[in-house]
Order: structure tokens, then C-alpha cells, then sequence
């Protein structure tokens, strides 16, 4: 399990933004939750005009190694994710 605080980008951050699989990988490890708000506000600040990332904490019963997950929320409504 990792040290730091694991983050998975879901598919609607890569295929509603910008941000491609080919920049960023699909799990980021942050030193810290706050380092991973800080890295989704600063995204933020540079697609703010197609909606918003938001970091989400994982369900206390998701079997998988991730802390959080980032999904993108488009102005007007949500996009179904994977």
C-alpha cells in the first residue's frame, strides 16, 4: 500500500477535460490529502470554464488502494463515469 495519498483520475477527467492518460496517470500519488486538493484546485483554475474536478474520498468498503478519486462535473450536470 503506498505511503503517500493514492488518487484515481476516473474517465471523465480525461475524456471531458483537457487532461489526457498520455500526461497524467490514471493513479497520482500526492505526499498528502492537502497536496492532492491543491493539484485539483490548481487544475481547476485552468478548466474552470468547462466545469469542475472535484476529489472525492473512497467508500469505506472500496477494496482498492486509493484514498480518493478525481471525476469531472461539466457546468450544467453530472457525466456518468466508469
Amino acid at each position: 500500500m503506498p505511503d503517500g495519498y493514492l488518487v484515481e483520475l476516473k474517465d471523465s477527467v480525461f475524456r471531458e477535460t483537457p487532461l489526457t492518460e498520455d500526461e497524467f496517470d490514471r493513479q497520482i500519488e500526492f505526499p498528502s490529502e492537502s497536496n492532492a486538493e491543491k493539484w485539483v484546485a490548481d487544475q481547476n483554475r485552468l478548466h474552470s470554464e468547462m466545469g469542475e474536478l472535484t476529489l472525492h474520498t473512497a467508500h469505506p468498503y472500496d477494496k482498492s488502494d486509493v484514498d480518493a478519486y478525481v471525476v469531472f462535473q461539466p457546468r450544467g450536470g453530472w457525466v456518468p463515469d466508469s
